[in-house]
């Protein structure tokens, strides 16, 4: 199993590096975010799934020819499979323990927030379903969940116009039904098991960018794009609270251009590769398992 070994070391050292920072270099994810969200998801779990099933192949490596005929010998085991087998667990046991921690306290953070606006936000006329406090911030934004809010700040009312707010309001529905929380969760949890790789930095900020990249286009089928581009310009990078999808952020001013002058939907015979390209990379730890069958 040395070659399979081998072939998901370079497996991993594709995915955690050179796609990723191709992905986050090209500019064709603008022209389809959601095809590029699927590539960041399958390059997030491949990551994931190689890095369990190297250390797992290193450490069955010495047993047998391949993955059941090891497990058959586990009892004639030596230090090296013990030791990486601790190792595969516990990089394991650590991305579950973020994983739930991360969706506990953002769970937590939303409730928080939730009664806190029950409390001392009032409703508007003219915005059904808006919750609006009484801040001077221009904020906008959304807290997901059963009981999902649409948050407005009093200084986002003051400054839009009506067609703006209805626009910024549609942006944050989207965000609501296509369920953006549950894509952008697990980066998160990836960024705090990882923080010191450049790689899942990137991923979690290009994740960040492609929903907001979606909500815009769910947006902009219903309403005007300028009106939506002059809200993101007015507002600028105004943030949001914890567990919560804002409107505002650091690319407001791309996302601005790009409602502004759409650019040209992706070729189909494009996406279709992109699709592919995903497939492969998320079916890639079975490298490990088929190639000791194989050879």
């Amino acid at each position: 199993m040395v070659l399979a070994a081998v072939v998901l070391a370079g497996c991993l050292l594709v995915v955690a590096t050179a796609l990723p920072a191709w992905l986050a270099r090209v500019d064709w994810p603008q022209r389809a975010p959601a095809h590029a969200l699927v590539l960041w998801q399958a390059l997030g779990l491949a990551a994931g799934l190689l890095t369990l099933t190297l250390l797992a192949t290193v450490a069955l490596a010495p047993l047998g020819r391949d993955h059941l005929t090891a497990l058959r010998q586990l009892s004639r085991a030596g230090w090296l499979t013990w030791v990486s087998g601790a190792v595969a667990l516990a990089v394991l046991l650590r991305l579950l323990t973020v994983l739930v921690a991360s969706t506990v306290r953002t769970l937590k953070a939303r409730h928080d927030n939730r009664v806190l606006v029950d409390l001392v936000a009032s409703k508007h006329l003219l915005l059904r379903g808006a919750s609006v406090v009484d801040h001077d911030v221009p904020l906008a934004y959304c807290l997901p969940g059963l009981r999902p809010r649409l948050v407005l700040s009093r200084g986002t009312v003051d400054l839009l116009t009506h067609d703006e707010l209805q626009a910024v309001l549609a942006h944050e529905q989207a965000h609501l039904a296509q369920r953006h929380d549950l894509v952008v969760l697990p980066f998160v949890a990836l960024a705090a098991t990882f923080p010191a790789v450049p790689a899942v930095s990137t991923a979690q900020a290009e994740v960040a960018l492609l929903v907001e990249l979606m909500a815009d286009d769910r947006a902009a089928r219903g309403h005007d794009r300028a009106q939506l581009a002059r809200a993101l310009w007015k507002i600028g990078t105004g943030g949001a609270p914890a567990g919560a999808l804002g409107l505002a952020g650091d690319d407001v001013l791309l996302r601005a251009r790009r409602l502004l002058e759409p650019p040209l939907p992706l070729p189909l015979a494009v996406r279709v590769a992109v699709l592919l390209l995903a497939t492969a990379v998320a079916a890639s730890p079975l490298l490990g398992v088929a190639v000791p069958l194989l050879v």
